[in-house]
């Protein structure tokens, strides 16, 4: 005989209507939610660490994705404060529900990434974002890393405690895991390599819950994966990496008219040939559209990593006239700040890699001063923003991550420029993101054909900037995918982070080469 049940104390508030009180939002850890990873974490008690919409904390924190058109609803977020629960989390979703139904897994550090690679729709997100401590081993010279953190706050952590700094993201919202995990560009690429040279061991947390260490002594193989490899192999919960005392930077920004883009243009190629004698200077060049702009303009951010005002690395850059120009000492945590990208927009980017000459360059400023003018014709000119980033990438990064014992990413034996473009929609409009998209693609498309006509494409797309159409990890060369292959087979032999967790660069999905 079935036992007789009264609803009405289960589901209080669905007699409340729209007055839902911020305790009830908060949710009892304990009850039910109805979604099944949900209630599978709730069930080995980590409802403390879940939140679904009920929650007063989860519209918050979904706003905190850098790209609106990523800012997806999960059935629920997960945050884990250590190692541990992300073991029990993952070791308890591996065996929940058998592979039924349509629902996924996705992993947030920073939530930078394109949208998908870091939140889903139907599941759960594991949200990183409470793992975001900093530590400095003295006796290593070692930081540690959680990877929720956002570069401002590590730098600004190492710096006011120890004094140290590390090899880090330029932008300051940009998330550790992410940055790192995908190799890494930084003010220091010329004389520590990119972010993912710097690690020395990795605390991973495989798919079947166990938690390791992967160094150059212990699991060694799986080490030079995640130079590069991205979330492949497991969930990264601590990176060591190689830490330096803190030196306040020559930093500047310095904006010029697109009508000196041939200068600028002649600047970086110079730049990007001279890398190997300037190791402690940084360029990057932004060609940026705003809203409501007719003109693009030329933002370039320079910096010397040894606080040298007088260096002459910029000589060319100063001579372009400015409109506007700063060049001073601060920290890195305070150049973080000052570099960071709008968040808000949808927005949609991809990246390129040419061989560093003048011709290409210039033809990729042609097609975006086209694309700016058709974006305008279509969506008017309030309705898009767009940038084109210009970044040497001299033999110099390649000759120093071979020499530290090399990652996924391919080594450079010419010099060369990479490009990143994208565009961003105000106010999350779903149709002309579409637009927008569609018309920086066809552009993209069009470069690309230039460049591969003048011999000038390289092989190689960068993870960290791609569009998910492209293939990153299959860029990286047959030697790289073979590699990759391997570690993933033995390490999550499951294929746990290649078919439940679909967001990001899988390597499953490149084609066998």
């Amino acid at each position: 005989m079935i036992k007789s049940v009264t609803c009405k104390h289960l589901l209080p508030f669905l007699s409340l209507g729209l007055s839902i009180s911020a305790q009830e939002l908060t949710g009892d850890f304990e009850n039910p939610t109805g979604f099944l990873p949900c209630d599978a974490l709730i069930s080995i008690g980590l409802g403390h660490r879940v939140l679904t919409a009920r929650s007063e904390d989860y519209e918050p924190r979904i706003d905190s994705w850098w790209s609106s058109n990523s800012r997806y609803r999960p059935w629920c977020l997960f945050q884990p404060h250590n190692a541990q629960e992300v073991s029990l989390a993952v070791s308890k979703l591996a065996g929940t529900g058998h592979g039924a139904g349509d629902w996924h897994i996705a992993i947030r550090s920073g939530g930078h990434g394109f949208p998908g690679a870091s939140n889903i729709f139907k599941g759960i997100t594991i949200d990183l974002g409470n793992m975001n401590s900093s530590s400095y081993d003295a006796k290593s010279k070692t930081a540690r890393l959680e990877p929720g953190a956002r570069w401002r706050n590590t730098y600004r952590d190492l710096l006011d405690k120890y004094n140290i700094t590390v090899t880090g993201g330029r932008d300051g919202d940009v998330g550790v895991g992410g940055f790192l995990l995908g190799g890494g560009i930084s003010y220091y690429t010329g004389t520590n390599g990119f972010g993912s040279d710097t690690v020395v061991n990795y605390e991973v947390v495989l798919a079947n819950g166990t938690i390791i260490q992967a160094n150059t002594s212990l699991n060694a193989d799986l080490f030079k994966a995640l130079k590069g490899g991205g979330s492949n192999f497991g969930i990264v919960t601590r990176f060591d990496v190689e830490a330096m005392p803190a030196v306040n930077l020559a930093y500047g920004q310095r904006i010029v008219s697109s009508s000196y883009s041939d200068a600028i243009i002649d600047n970086i190629i110079d730049f990007t040939k001279k890398a190997a004698s300037i190791p402690h200077d940084h360029l990057i060049t932004l060609y940026i559209h705003q809203p409501g702009s007719n003109d693009t303009s030329i933002l370039n951010i320079r910096a010397n990593t040894q606080g040298n005002l007088n260096s002459t690395a910029f000589d060319g850059l100063q001579a372009i006239p400015a409109i506007t120009a700063s060049w001073n000492t601060m920290s890195l945590a305070d150049a973080a700040d000052a570099s960071q990208l709008d968040s808000g927009s949808a927005s949609a980017g991809a990246s390129l890699t040419f061989l560093s000459t003048p011709s290409i360059l210039k033809c990729a400023a042609e097609v975006n001063n086209a694309l700016n003018t058709r974006l305008a014709s279509l969506l008017g000119t309030d309705g898009f923003s767009s940038t084109m980033i210009l970044q040497p990438m001299p033999t110099l990064y390649s000759d120093i991550s071979q020499a530290k014992g090399g990652s996924m990413l391919p080594p450079f034996t010419s010099n060369a420029v990479m490009w990143t473009g994208g565009v961003g929609v105000p106010g999350g409009n779903d149709t002309a993101l579409a637009i927008a998209e569609t018309e920086f693609l066809a552009a993209m498309a069009q470069l690309r054909e230039f460049a591969i006509d003048k011999g000038v494409l390289l092989d190689f797309v960068y993870m960290n900037y791609a569009h998910p159409g492209q293939d990153a990890l299959g860029s990286y060369g047959r030697e790289s995918v073979q590699y990759m292959r391997k570690v993933a087979a033995k390490y999550d032999p499951e294929e746990f982070f290649q078919k439940r967790v679909p967001g990001g660069f899988k390597i499953i999905r490149v084609e066998a080469v």
